[in-house]
């Protein structure tokens, strides 16, 4: 039980991370909201990683910083729930786990911030959130730009389908054969 807590906390950091990560990408403001809360949030984690990983136009130290969070939960969990079980498979799988949670909070960030680039569309097409996200999203959405009718476009509709599936099939399959592979 707090084994999911702690991994809820972890969850709810890495997204702020990555939305920083993102958000930062894409040139949006420093003065905007949701970057500032996100900066704010995780700058106690980020930072000292500045020191190892300098900010380019990517920030290294969101994704890293993510990573070890993920890695040092897991690894807390498994020590407090199994303290003499510890082996060199149970690291390997921790580390697997910890790539493959900051998969998942990555697919959970753009699905979030495909919702609010719909409801932007509607609302204020023009705001500085709105083109930053459009940045994050061009990229990933030029393979299925051909779904476009008349003003409606439906390649997002595509990503949020694709990273549905990868959140509620793909990964929970990945997971629980990490989890056999550890029972071996």
């Amino acid at each position: 039980m707090r084994g999911d807590l702690l991994i809820l906390l972890a969850d709810g950091i890495v997204i702020l991370c990555l939305a920083r990560l993102f958000l930062q990408a894409a040139g949006l403001s420093e003065n905007h909201a949701l970057l500032a809360f996100s900066k704010r949030s995780t700058d106690w984690l980020v930072k000292p990683l500045h020191k190892i990983l300098p900010v380019k136009k990517y920030d290294p130290a969101c994704l890293l910083s993510g990573l070890l969070l993920y890695y040092i939960v897991l690894t807390f969990i498994t020590l407090v729930a199994q303290p003499t079980a510890f082996s060199v498979k149970i690291i390997i799988a921790n580390f697997i786990l910890a790539v493959l949670n900051t998969i998942k909070s990555a697919a959970y960030v753009l699905l979030i911030g495909l919702f609010i680039r719909m409801a932007l569309s509607i609302k204020d097409p023009y705001s500085q959130l709105s083109v930053a996200l459009e940045r994050i999203y061009r990229p990933i959405l030029s393979p299925v730009q051909f779904l476009k009718y008349e003003r409606y476009d439906f390649s997002g509709s595509i990503l949020a389908l694709l990273l549905w599936i990868w959140l509620s099939s793909l990964s929970p399959q990945i997971t629980r054969q990490i989890n056999l592979w550890l029972l071996q």
